[in-house]
């Protein structure tokens, strides 16, 4: 789905339902990398577990009565709503893969992240170190993504690697540093 089509449905969305609230957990990918880098290391999968959590929690703290959750797996889906249930026995938890094939309400949160996500990326600087260079197209950054391994060989500076746009613990972005940054011994 285009970015101008995920636009149009968020507007559809707000436009013709008052009932409809959301919440954004941003993470960065300078976050991620520090998490996933760590000298404890926490994978992505338990960084966006933890979102998750916080998510529902900050519906439950503003008064919201969740009776059903809905989530696109992360990692195994039993056990990552065993896990969940086991937080938030009150409320039905349903952990699918693809549960935005499934459910539209998930459908509908694909939407509003993937929007926020590119009204994030339009904001990016566009000069200056760690920019974004101009007319280079970002890809969708998935790894088989050509656009995306174009993006990473352009942005990639041999010494000081990624701008804070790229997920430097990306194993794309590893593999590419040791082919093409200068090494280092310490």
């Amino acid at each position: 789905m285009t970015e101008g089509k995920r636009e149009e449905l968020l507007e559809k969305m707000l436009a013709n339902a008052e009932w409809i609230a959301y919440g954004i957990h941003n993470i960065s990918p300078m976050e991620i990398t520090e998490k996933m880098l760590s000298s404890t290391k926490i994978s992505l999968n338990v960084i966006s577990q933890n979102a998750a959590i916080g998510l529902i929690n900050s519906a439950l703290d503003q008064g919201v009565n969740l009776k059903e959750v809905y989530v696109d797996t992360v990692g195994k889906a039993d056990i990552y709503q065993a896990y969940l249930q086991s937080l938030f026995p009150k409320i039905k938890i349903t952990v699918e893969s693809k549960a935005d094939d499934t459910y539209p309400i998930v459908s509908a949160a694909s939407i509003f992240a993937k929007v926020t996500r590119d009204r994030l990326l339009a904001r990016w600087p566009k000069a200056g170190r760690g920019s974004i260079p101009p007319n280079t197209p970002l890809g969708s950054g998935y790894p088989g993504d050509p656009l995306t391994k174009q993006y990473l060989r352009i942005c990639m500076d041999p010494i000081f690697g990624f701008p804070p746009l790229v997920r430097s613990s990306w194993s794309t972005a590893q593999t590419l540093l040791e082919e093409r940054a200068v090494r280092v011994l310490w």
